[in-house]
């Protein structure tokens, strides 16, 4: 199973938790598992025409990634919220 490594905020979203195994081939599926073991995170990733929030950045193996991404088992994927200020 793929791993999801929250960053930053994201994590207060999920108790705290900074990985959270989840299924599926694709990031967009592992998104979507992350979202049904933690409801809070619903909308947080993708927004409700299903893409990749502004603020939200995908990483796997070190190398930015699209929601449509292939994830295999064993690979981390990590979500990382931007930081902003002024």
């Amino acid at each position: 199973m793929p791993r999801i490594v929250l960053m930053g905020s994201i994590r207060q979203q999920a108790g705290g938790l900074d990985a959270i195994e989840v299924e599926g081939a694709t990031v967009r599926a592992a998104v979507a598992s992350l979202e049904k073991q933690h409801p809070a995170l619903k909308s947080w990733v993708a927004d409700e025409q299903g893409a990749l929030r502004r603020h939200v950045k995908l990483f796997r193996g070190g190398e930015a990634v699209t929601l449509e991404a292939a994830l295999a088992p064993g690979d981390d994927l990590y979500i990382v919220g931007a930081v902003s200020g002024g």
